[in-house]
Parts: structure tokens; sequence; C-alpha cells
């Protein structure tokens, strides 16, 4: 296979559970959500050529103290010391801030006993154009999920708080990935159903490998056994079912747990995306009552906020 991968998507469709697949093959390693590749390159002139040692210092710095994920930083994923860090730059510079960044990936993969890297930092999905560039040998693994499970799992874990909203999101971000299915080459970009993961998982895996040209190995179905070595503690609680065995009954639950209410709320945003995906749509639509209660709360929203100033004043407020 080639190095690096990135597994993208919207968050709660299956990327952690192809991490965890995926890890354990003998030779590729995926660390936990990076969420620096994006944030850094915003500051990567202030890095130079990584030839200075306090270039290096102040790029360890700043993974140190850059949010990986909101209860997670960046630098302790790659579980080097900061001067096994250090010195993996340094023997890669002078080097640009992409390059430096490979040198720590493939330092933490070979303390691991590996030979590959790979990034599971799914809101990487709107990067997929400059980390095709920066990384010229990387492949992209999008994982798609039926967006109503998806809305349910973000409302759950209190990402967002109605059904609408979730749409959006979800929306969002599957369309980054397939506007960057657009431009690549097919062998830069994998694309892939998480109903077909659990639904058919030694085919679908197999396939994907094929595609990495990454050996199968059967153990890559038993990714539950280890699960808690490679899932932070401070987000356990978000992966508790990651250390059972694949389950079949994860594809399509919104059929049996939403309400059609919750359904039609999404569909009236996404409807349309669901079915260029190839998911059913119902088309139950929100009752005429609730669209327009919520259409005067919007305006009524709206007109008080545009408003407030000048309520304000009258009230000798402000």
């Amino acid at each position: 296979m080639e190095s690096p991968i990135f597994i993208v998507g919207c968050e709660r469709s299956g990327n952690t559970l192809l991490r965890l697949i995926l890890n354990q093959s003998p030779v590729l390693y995926i660390p936990s959500e990076s969420g620096f590749l994006d944030q850094l390159r915003k500051q990567q002139e202030l890095y130079g050529d990584f030839t200075e040692l306090h270039q290096r210092w102040f790029f360890i710095r700043d993974l140190q103290t850059n949010k990986a994920t909101s209860k997670t930083h960046s630098f302790p994923i790659f579980k080097l010391t900061l001067e096994e860090a250090e010195v993996a730059i340094a023997e890669t510079a002078p080097t640009n801030y992409s390059g430096a960044a490979f040198a720590l990936f493939q330092a933490a993969t070979r303390k691991q006993g590996k030979q590959y890297w790979g990034d599971k930092t799914p809101r990487y999905i709107f990067d997929i154009p400059w980390l095709a560039e920066a990384f010229p040998q990387a492949k992209f693994i999008h994982i798609i999920r039926d967006g109503r499970d998806v809305a349910s799992s973000l409302i759950k874990a209190g990402w967002v708080n109605n059904f609408v909203k979730a749409a959006y999101y979800w929306q969002k971000k599957v369309e980054a990935g397939i506007s960057a299915r657009k431009i690549l080459e097919k062998r830069r970009y994998y694309e892939f159903n998480y109903e077909q993961l659990v639904m058919y998982p030694e085919e679908t895996v197999k396939d994907l490998c094929n595609w990495l040209r990454l050996e199968y190995v059967p153990s890559m179905l038993q990714q539950n056994k280890n699960a808690t070595n490679y899932i932070p503690g401070v987000h356990w609680h978000l992966h508790e079912m990651l250390a059972k065995p694949i389950d079949p009954s994860r594809a399509y639950a919104w059929k049996q747990q939403l309400f059609s209410r919750q359904v039609a709320d999404f569909e009236s945003v996404a409807g349309e995306l669901l079915k260029e995906l190839g998911y059913e749509v119902t088309g139950v639509k929100v009752p005429f009552y609730l669209r327009t209660t919520r259409s005067l709360m919007e305006k009524l929203k709206s007109n008080l906020k545009s408003n407030a100033p000048k309520i304000l004043r009258q009230l000798g407020i402000n």
C-alpha cells in the first residue's frame, strides 16, 4: 500500500469502527484524531524550514496546546517523547509543514513496529484538496452512513439539538466529500457505506484492502477485542458499542427508533441527497400546523432581533 491514508466523513458514521479494523493490520498504524493539520497550517510560515531548534520546538509546543478534539490535544496521539519528536523532525529538515507532520506520524508508526500511517479526523473532509496536494501519495476513504441514523447519534452525543440542524450538519460534510470525489483520481478516493460494512463486513473490508493494496487479515474483524487500547478514555462513552462484535442491526436503525416527525424533519432538508446516495426516502412531510408554527416563530425571533435596540431604548436600558 501507499502511505498515508485519511479516513474522513461526517462524525458518527463509522469512522472509528473503520479505524479499529484497519489498525489490526500488522503494517498500518492509525492513531487517535490528530486535529492539527488544518489548524496549524495557518501559521506554517512561522516554522520556517525546521532546520533551527527553536522552529521545531515552536511546532511541538503548538501540538501540545492544539485541541485535537474537545477533550484531547494533538501531541499525545504520537506517543512520542519530546526528544523523540524533535529528533524525528530534525532528521527530515530542511522540510515544510507537511513534511514535519509526516515525520512525526512516521516516527510514531515505527515506534509501534509498523510501516505505514493513517489519520482518522472526520472534519478533514473539508480539507481534502489541500491534503491531497500536501501529501501527494495520500489516499482518502470517505465512509457514508444513512443521515437519519447519524442525526439520531449526533443528538444523543449532544452535538446538535434537533433533526433539522443535524440534517444540515450531515449534508454539508457528505457534500464536501462528494466534491472531492469529483476532482481526485479513483486511485486516491474510495467511498462506501457504513451499512455495507456492518451487514457484509468481510466482503467490504476485503474490497477496501484490495483498493489500498493492503493485505487482509481475519483479525481485522475482531477489532472489538482491543478497542479500549485505541480510544481515549475521555471519549469512551461515545464508542461503547465498539467493544462488541460488528452488529448488522446498526444499519437503518432509524426505521425502528425514530418518530415520523423526526424523519420528516431530516428529509425536509437532506431528502434529495439521501436519494442521490441510493438511500430509501420515506417522503413523509412535516405537518402543516408545525411548519406554520415554526415559520411564525422564526419571523418573531427575526423581528425581535432586528428591533432589539429600539425596544431597549424605549425601556431605558440602552
